[in-house]
C-alpha cells in the first residue's frame, strides 16, 4: 500500500542458496521506494534507507543513478502472441502490430 515515508530497515535477506546473508536488489529497493507518496494526499514521498555504513555508498548510487527498465517480454513474445491468436484478439498482422503498440516492449523498443 502506499505511504507517505516508506522506511526500508536492514538491506540484507537470508539467502538460504548461499547460506548467508545477500543485499536487497536494486529492483527490491526501487519496488519498495516506490510506494513512497500517496496520490490522493501528498505531492511528494520520502524513502528512508537504513543500512550497514560499508553499504552507504553502493545504495546512494542505486538511487543517484536514472537506469532504464528494460523489458523482459521479448522472451516469451512468440507465446503470449500465439495466445493472443487462439483467443481472437489477433487475427492478422495488423491485428498484431496493433496489440503490439499497446506493450512496454513497444515503448522500449522506440527508445531504443
Amino acid at each position: 500500500l502506499p505511504a507517505h515515508t516508506v522506511i526500508i530497515k536492514g538491506t540484507q535477506m537470508y539467502n538460504p542458496e548461499k547460506g548467508g546473508w545477500d543485499e536487497l536488489s536494486f529492483q527490491d529497493v526501487m519496488q519498495m521506494m516506490g510506494r513512497a507518496g500517496r496520490p490522493q494526499f501528498d505531492t511528494f514521498g520520502e524513502g528512508i534507507i537504513i543500512t550497514q555504513h560499508s553499504e552507504l555508498q553502493y545504495y546512494l548510487s542505486l538511487l543517484n543513478q536514472q537506469l532504464p527498465i528494460e523489458s523482459q517480454f521479448v522472451k516469451n513474445l512468440a507465446d503470449a502472441l500465439n495466445a493472443e491468436v487462439v483467443l481472437g484478439t489477433v487475427q492478422d498482422s495488423r491485428d498484431a502490430v496493433n496489440w503490439l503498440g499497446y506493450t512496454y516492449l513497444y515503448v522500449r523498443m522506440l527508445r531504443n
